[in-house]
């Protein structure tokens, strides 16, 4: 049975099984996929075909098996990396590849039973060292394939493992690792780095599967003799080698534990001896329920009943051995036999659970078995009951034998090829690997399955779609019938063409219609019964027929209606009437220019992104039309009068210099942009005055390029274009064929070139203005961009010089016709260029040249093309030119703007500096006067420059005065005065007198910062103070902060007179006294003024201010008990606010005020005479001063 499912699992069975089932499909089906098939030649050649195919396949699968596993056995022995720098590892992994490169050099030669090594499943054994591992494989009786000529030893080794030996049976492949693997005692980086080494090996050549079981040895002599922590330590290394197993491979794999050396249990050669060949081939042990195994339970759960059955069966078998046995102490031994047993049960158990006890954090091992055998019986036997009872009660241990045995293998052979070589399907496959496998199986399957059943139901689909097909059709052309019914028939007056897609759409979309569909029918509707040419053909016919019978009419009526709704728009309506009649078969039919045409057309008439299906439908209908034949419909021939004759008026020059420029050649062309010519920085440095962006550019054709390269060549087959559209025009063009008007033609297609050439870079530069410098930093940053090393002026001035040089050959053009024309600047009528043109265009090469004779008395030599245009732009040319190395003008200019620069620089640094003079100003003045000297847009630019930089200078002027103002006087001015009398009078406050002398004497805080910031500015001669201008710049300081620093500045001349102190001298003298008083008594900071009607004549006293008293009062003698008698004011303005309380009248002298006391009725009158013509009691500006907050 698995002899049967091998081979139906072939890869060579399933191709010949797929092949053949192809095979007989083909011949049977053949006729039905198409003629050629149905005759037996044809199909045995396809048949034949098939089996090639399918022996290449099988063959390519051969090759790749055999590779691989050349590869394996090869790689395995060159992968073992010996280049590392321990020695001992090194050591190690070379005598591994040794050892290995021999073993697979013969391995390769063997049969192995037909079977790829890579297909052998693959075993590791693992224990400590001395476990018995070698012995138990040598003595299983498996057949070794290599054994007859290697010997056994060749391939593995009885006495010791050194690395590990590769044991290659018929079925399956033994891999014995050496004991140090194991417990990693001698040498643990050494022994750990092998191991690895060789799990990379397994999992490196078999990703699917590396290992499909592992076999753990451990002799029952060690479980026996050692102690508890050397056996839990050896449990512990096992246990981490299988953890390793299991990370490293990523696979879960049975393990089976196989206890050795059971020979030397005391009594088992005596109870065993009697056994056959066959009895000693069996399995002596249990294996676990796979549940147990796989399942939530601990796998060692089972081992105390799987143990007690293995006593039980020894306890049957007691009696008869015991009756069978005449020697008394073999038979007292096969008596203690099964107790021997019974003590290992517990070390066995406690050993198993060390190995195989569940752990959260690491992977659950597949324990499937647990095995006793032994492979030679040597040795001492082990009396556990005699060790039990000699450490209990002291006695010595006693031989029990020899231990010499028969040399004959026990339990072993059925172990291997009944129990672990059968479950070698039991691992789990590398889920990557396995998936990728998985997949691979799956598409295999579902392809044969597929392949078959798409044959089976191919032609069903076919009839069945070809009966839809017909269905479909005939129900479009239903659809058609009853929509095309509903459109308005001949005569046509509508344009209204979304009305007529729909129909158009159905007959486009029948089957079969070679029109605008693909002629090759769908795939799945032939096999013999295509039915869609018949339907296409007839859909073809009714398409173009609806085609010209809805479509074409009106599009012709849309025409129609664009050339008399564009009568004065001759270009629109020239090429509107050139469609018209090449739609109505009336000229040469020029498809490209239809479509584009009514392309335009359409976005306008049904423009937004909702009908863009409308208009990709529209599309389609019209590239159907224009490929087929069309119907000749009759045009309106008034309207085509109409527009010939109007379109006869406008000069053929203008109209054949419009399609020059509209032409896609030119069209094509890059615009000239100052934004590429001006430098990565001129946005931020110019602007169009005109509010237009800077990258709205000039035409392509109107560039140095545009001109040799485009206009040249363009113009030069003005002439065949003229006569190739002559129909356009009619008879009437015919009169403008002669040599004359062609020459004249070519003249003012020229003129008008020339014209326009011009017109756009005046323009242009007319419209590029300096950006507003809107600071002092923007300045420096404006005036930085435009004189450095990529100037946008200098990069545009020199751009449009080097695009108006027309005459200047840069061998652009090397060859042909347009070379021929700029080389007409001497030699244009050369008879090999004009025998390469026709007699117009020789014609348009005399207009530019400005003769039609090159030769002559008095005339002047022939200009070049574009020499017009060079001469209009000489002072651009000469503004730009470096005359022998020299610098040019306009380098000049820039050496002057870069001066500009560094002086607006050096005042950003020095933004605490108020004199103007110095600030620029003379640079800003040199630039000037140098712009003045050139022509063109420089000169406006250096005006723009150089009135905003001194705007700018004097900016910055006033904000340094501004911010010395704001930190050095405003502080300490509010502080002072702010809400203090006598600049506040309603305020109780004073202004201290050392205050107001320290902000307002001579030399004080004002009067300072006055002179030394602001004097200079000012007009003081004018009344009121007026601001100059200095560098012809207004600083553009309000006036309101002029009349404060005037009116501080008569507080000064009124209070100190030129001393750094306040005094003011002055005069009182009583004029005059109520009668209802006696006398009057003014006093002023300590000095008094009597006055009584008994003095017969009032002096004048002389008074100072201030004084020390800080005391001003005015007392009426004698005092009386119901009215008011005196005013007193204290502080050191005590006679300000004494003043305020009095009537204060002007005199006919202006330095005399007459002073009226009314207290209580009773009036004095005084008079003061101050002792200068700067009054300080009757000063204005005492009152309105009040400290500006900025400039």
């Amino acid at each position: 049975m698995r002899a049967l499912s091998r081979i139906f699992s072939s890869v060579y069975t399933i191709v010949i099984l797929v092949t053949l089932a192809l095979s007989i499909c083909f011949w049977m089906f053949g006729p039905f996929i198409g003629a050629a098939f149905s005759g037996m030649l044809w199909r045995g050649i396809g048949v034949a075909i098939l089996w090639l195919v399918a022996l290449i396949v099988m063959l390519v699968v051969a090759l790749t098996r055999g590779r691989r596993d050349k590869k394996l056995t090869d790689e395995i022995v060159e992968a073992v990396e010996v280049d590392t720098a321990d020695d001992a590892v090194k050591e190690e992994l070379a005598d591994l590849k040794d050892k290995l490169r021999g073993a697979m050099t013969k391995l390769r030669k063997s049969k192995l039973g037909r079977r790829h090594l890579y297909e052998l499943p693959w075993y590791v054994i693992i224990g400590p060292p001395g476990a018995g591992k070698t012995t138990a494989i040598v003595n299983s009786g498996l057949q070794f394939p290599l054994s007859d000529d290697l010997g056994r030893t060749a391939i593995g080794g009885v006495g010791g493992t050194r690395n590990c030996d590769w044991w290659f049976t018929n079925n399956a492949v033994l891999i014995d690792t050496a004991g140090r693997y194991t417990t990693q005692e001698s040498d643990a980086d050494a022994d750990n780095a092998a191991w690895l080494g060789f799990l990379g090996l397994l999992k490196k050549y078999r990703k699917r599967q590396p290992v499909n079981g592992a076999v753990i040895a451990i002799s029952l002599t060690d479980l026996s003799l050692q102690d508890e922590m050397t056996r839990k330590g050896h449990a512990l290394a096992v246990r981490r080698r299988l953890q390793e197993l299991r990370e490293k491979l990523g696979v879960r794999f049975p393990v089976y534990v196989l206890f050795t050396k059971a020979d030397l249990i005391a009594g088992f050669t005596e109870f065993f001896d009697t056994l056959g060949k066959e009895e000693r081939e069996q399995v002596w042990g249990f294996t676990l329920d796979l549940g147990k195994s796989t399942g939530k339970e601990s796998p060692v759960d089972g081992f105390d009943e799987k143990f007690s059955g293995l006593m039980e069966r020894l306890n049957t078998q007691l009696l008869e051995k015991m009756q069978s046995e005449t020697d008394h102490q073999r038979r007292s031994l096969i008596v203690g036999f099964p107790n021997q047993v019974a003590t290992i049960r517990q070390v066995a158990r406690d050993f198993l659970t060390e190995v195989f006890q569940e752990n959260r954090f690491e992977n659950r091992q597949m324990l499937r078995g647990v095995y006793f055998a032994s492979g030679v019986q040597e040795g001492t036997p082990i009396d556990r009951l005699m060790m039990g009872m000699a450490q209990t009660f002291g006695i010595g241990r006693q031989a029990i034998g020899s231990g010499r045995g028969s040399g004959r293998s026990f339990f072993l052979t059925r172990l291997f090829e009944g129990v672990i070589f059968p479950e070698a399907g039991l691992v789990s496959a590398d889920d990557k690997v396995e998936r990728r496998y998985r997949w691979v199986r799956r598409g295999a399957i579902a392809a044969t399955v597929i392949a078959v059943a798409a044959l089976s139901t191919i032609w069903t689909r076919s009839y069945l779609g070809n009966k839809a097909l017909i269905a479909g059709a005939e129900s479009q052309i239903a659809s058609y019938r009853a929509a095309a019914a509903n459109i308005p028939g001949n005569p046509i007056g509508d344009t209204d063409l979304p009305a007529i897609v729909e129909p158009l759409n159905t007959l486009r979309d029948m089957p079969g219609n070679p029109t605008v569909n693909d002629p090759e029918p769908p795939a799945k509707l032939q096999w013999g019964l295509y039915q869609g040419d018949v339907i296409g053909t007839e859909a073809a016919q009714t398409y173009r027929a609806a085609l010209s019978q809805h479509m074409l009419p009106r599009m012709l009526l849309r025409l129609e209606e664009q050339m008399q709704a564009n009568m004065n728009n001759p270009d629109l309506l020239y090429e509107a009437l050139k469609i018209y009649l090449m739609l109505g078969l009336q000229g040469p039919m020029n498809a490209d220019l239809v479509k584009e045409w009514m392309q335009i057309d359409w976005s306008l008439a049904y423009p937004g992104a909702g009908r863009e299906t409308l208009r990709q439908d529209l599309a389609v209908h019209l590239d159907a039309m224009l490929s087929q034949p069309m119907t000749k419909i009759a045009l309106n021939g008034p309207l085509v009068e109409q527009v010939q004759a109007l379109l006869a008026e406008m000069p053929l020059a203008q109209r054949v210099y419009n399609g020059i420029i509209n032409s896609p050649q030119a069209q094509s062309l890059p615009q000239w942009r100052v934004t590429d010519i001006g430098g990565p920085a001129v946005s931020r440095v110019m602007v169009r005055s005109s509010g237009k962006p800077l990258n709205e550019g000039i035409e392509g054709i109107f560039t140095y390029d545009g001109f040799r390269n485009v206009f040249l060549a363009e113009a030069l087959g003005v002439a065949e274009r003229i006569q190739n559209e002559s129909w356009v025009l009619g008879e009437r063009y015919e009169a403008e064929q002669s040599e004359e008007a062609l020459l004249a033609m070519s003249r003012d297609v020229l003129d008008l070139y020339y014209n326009d050439f011009i017109s756009r870079y005046d323009s242009l530069l007319g419209d590029l203005d300096i950006v507003p410098m809107e600071s002092l930093s923007h300045a420096v940053e404006v005036t930085n961009v435009l004189s450095g090393p990529t100037s946008p002026i200098v990069n545009i001035l020199t751009g449009v010089a080097k695009e108006t040089r027309l005459t200047e050959d840069r061998s652009v053009l090397s060859s042909g016709v347009a070379e021929g024309a700029s080389e007409g600047v001497s030699d244009v009528a050369s008879l090999e260029l004009r025998s390469n043109l026709n007699i117009q265009s020789q014609i348009f090469l005399d207009a530019l040249s400005n003769s039609a004779v090159l030769s002559g008395e008095g005339r002047e030599p022939p200009k070049p093309p574009g020499a017009y245009v060079e001469e209009r732009f000489s002072w651009l040319q000469k503004l730009v030119e470096r005359p022998e190395g020299q610098p040019s003008q306009l380098d000049q200019m820039m050496g002057n703007l870069t001066e500009v620069y560094q002086e607006l620089n050096k005042l950003s640094f020095n933004q605490g500096s108020t004199d103007i003079q110095g600030q620029g100003g003379a640079a800003i003045q040199r630039f000037q006067e140098a712009s003045a000297r050139i022509d063109g847009p420089m000169q406006r630019w250096a005006t723009q420059i150089a009135s905003g930089s001194s705007g700018i200078t004097a900016d910055g002027t006033r904000a340094s005065i501004n911010a010395l103002w704001q930190s050095q006087v405003l502080p300490f001015c509010e502080q002072a005065i702010a809400n203090r009398y006598p600049f506040d009078k309603r305020s109780q406050a004073d202004v201290a007198m050392q205050d107001f002398e320290k902000l307002f004497a001579p030399n004080g805080l004002i009067d300072s910062f006055f002179r030394d910031h602001l004097l200079e500015y000012v007009d003081t001669r004018a009344r009121p103070w007026a601001w100059k201008r200095v560098n012809d710049t207004d600083l553009g300081i309000s006036q309101q902060v002029l009349e404060q620093m005037q009116a501080a500045a008569e507080i000064r001349d009124a209070f100190f007179a030129g001393q750094p102190t306040a005094k003011v001298q002055f005069q009182i003298t009583p004029e005059a006294l109520d009668p209802k008083a006696q006398g009057v008594a003014l006093e002023i900071d300590g000095q008094s003024v009597m006055f009584q009607h008994r003095n017969s004549q009032p002096r004048p006293i002389a008074v100072a201010w201030p004084g020390p008293v800080g005391l001003a009062r005015v007392a009426f003698d004698p005092p009386a008990g119901n009215i008011q008698n005196e005013i007193r004011k204290d502080g050191p303005w005590a006679l300000f606010r004494l003043l305020d309380g009095a009537e204060v009248r002007n005199t006919n002298v202006s330095d005399r005020k007459r002073v009226i006391f009314n207290v209580g009725g009773r009036i004095a009158i005084f008079q003061m005479q101050s002792g200068s013509v700067h009054n300080p009691f009757a000063l204005p500006a005492l009152s309105s001063f009040s400290c500006p907050t900025s400039f």
